[in-house]
């Protein structure tokens, strides 16, 4: 099989010309939806304006250097309502280039293409009786989704089969970001009565400010650290002097607990979570959550990943104190172990964290590096910054750590948020999560007023004969069409000076495509 790549299409006459006569090839026309040759000006007019709206954009596809393809995209919505891009994809194959089974390896290279691109869903809409095709897509891994009626630009109505093949996991585009309130230790005041009446606190402020989750950690200090690996620095420095193996004994969640926190988290509407620490943490969580939360530090552990992946529920994997090759490492682990509905999370492993230090640039990269959802843990003392920035960037998930006072005893107290800021970020996540909107650039239904009447097209000066010569300035130019019909793109000038009018055209009246020749 020769070297896949891809090259970029560009709205210039060389590509529009070779795409059309791959198009206009009688065994391409037989299993298009429009079976009828085109003209390269009417052909080079739906490209410019069609072919390059959004992205991804349209490339040719190479073997060993060579263009033997072409693959187009087109934004369209998520039949099932997920969240992330969804795009149409469709393929042509030069006559010459057909039977070496680079359809299929085209499309299982623009995969990581799409991804790249932020693409999470892609369709395949193919006439019924296209048995070629349908073979294709199948061999690619596309599921079938039945078939449906599409009308194509000849105003027929024409039934088709649609295929669709996720490239992000579904759960964690389901619904609105999933916000979860870490409680981490902050629960341990001292004496198991008074423990329990915390934790109990905790999961009420979390749910009252309408976070998906409260989290909790559970761990045994002996499978955590070495008998000896003494003190912490940054503990030390906060005025918490004793060994990290005795901190985490003191903050050691007793197993029987896991159960009446589970019980009265599902009492307040809120989904209960806890981080395991050890194998032994994991079984005792297991039967309790949903979904399942892997720490930075554990990442690494091949025990706890293989188990993540065996119990078939959605994990959240931090990745502080973390690279490229470690976290590559985990997420191919537990994809070969099964594992699915992933979402990493980008973490800086420092209590607190700085602004400057969250690297919130890496959620996109990260997305794009490794095809799964990406979220934030935010160790960061500010309430709103770094959660709506991560929204912004596309995060599917925000953790932040939170208690009822920042002066309560523990390591984990001073810097989290108080009630009133856990509130105020989950209000403001929901706020940043409704402007960003959708995927695509595109005119929105309240622009739609104003892009009909100021956006500028070619505009008729004054009443135009058919068969008069269209000159700029003298019978049409680029204005405004207010209440007029808008012409078409300003870009079409070019082409249509010197060229005839093809009918009458009313003074203000915008020129269509097809009005010169």
């Amino acid at each position: 099989m020769p070297e896949i790549s891809f090259e970029l299409c560009r709205a210039v006459d060389s590509h529009a010309r070779q795409i059309l006569a791959w198009r206009n090839d009688p065994a391409t026309l037989a299993a298009s939806f429009h079976r009828e040759p085109k003209d390269f000006e009417r052909f080079l007019q739906e490209y410019e304006a069609e072919y390059f709206v959004g992205r991804p954009r349209p490339v040719f596809l190479l073997a060993d250097g060579r263009r033997v393809g072409f693959l187009r995209f087109r934004p369209m919505p998520h039949h099932a309502g997920l969240t992330g891009a969804a795009t149409d994809i469709s393929i042509v194959i030069a006559p010459e280039a057909r039977g070496q089974g680079l359809a299929q390896a085209g499309l299982l290279a623009a995969e990581p293409h799409l991804r790249a691109e932020g693409i999470d869903t892609v369709y395949a809409e193919l006439r019924v009786g296209n048995a070629a095709s349908k073979r294709l897509f199948e061999a690619a891994g596309y599921e079938a989704l039945g078939p449906a009626e599409k009308q194509v630009d000849t105003g027929e109505r024409a039934p088709i089969l649609r295929f669709v093949k996720e490239l992000t996991a579904p759960f964690w585009r389901t619904g609105r970001v999933f916000v979860i309130a870490e409680a981490g230790s902050n629960w341990r005041l001292g004496e198991p009565r008074r423990d329990r009446a915390m934790a109990r606190a905790l999961v009420e402020v979390a749910a009252g400010a309408g976070a998906d989750a409260v989290k909790f950690q559970t761990y045994r200090p002996e499978t955590v650290y070495v008998a000896n690996a003494g003190q912490s620095d940054y503990l030390a420095a906060a005025g918490i002097k004793e060994d990290i193996g005795a901190i985490f004994a003191d903050l050691s969640m007793p197993y029987e607990l896991l159960p009446e926190i589970a019980d009265y988290s599902r009492r307040c509407g809120i989904k209960f979570m806890s981080t395991g620490f050890s194998p032994a943490d994991f079984a005792a969580i297991d039967p309790f959550v949903e979904i399942h939360k892997l720490a930075s530090y554990e990442n690494g552990h091949v025990r706890l990943i293989d188990r993540a992946a065996a119990a078939g529920k959605p994990l959240v994997m931090s990745t502080g104190a973390s690279g490229d090759a470690e976290i590559a490492w985990a997420v191919e682990r537990y994809r070969a172990k099964g594992g699915r509905d992933l979402c990493l999370m980008q973490c800086t492993a420092r209590y607190p964290a700085s602004l400057a230090a969250l690297d919130l640039a890496a959620i996109p990269a990260m997305r794009q590096r490794f095809g799964v959802a990406v979220g934030l843990s935010d160790h960061s003392r500010d309430p709103v910054t770094a959660p709506v920035g991560a929204v912004a960037l596309g995060a599917r998930s925000i953790e932040k750590h939170y208690t009822l006072h920042n002066a309560l005893p523990g390591p984990d107290h001073a810097f989290a948020l108080t009630p009133d800021e856990l509130t105020l970020m989950v209000r403001k996540v929901r706020e940043a999560e409704e402007a960003r909107g959708a995927a695509q650039k595109r005119v929105g239904p309240e622009e739609q007023e104003l892009a009909a009447f100021a956006r500028r097209g070619v505009q008729a000066l004054r009443a135009i004969k058919s068969g008069e010569t269209l000159r700029e300035g003298d019978n049409v130019d680029i204005l405004r069409p207010g209440k007029q019909r808008r012409g078409v793109e300003p870009r079409y000038l070019e082409r249509i000076e010197g060229a005839c009018a093809t009918r009458d055209i009313a003074a203000g009246d915008g020129l269509q495509p097809g009005d010169w020749a």
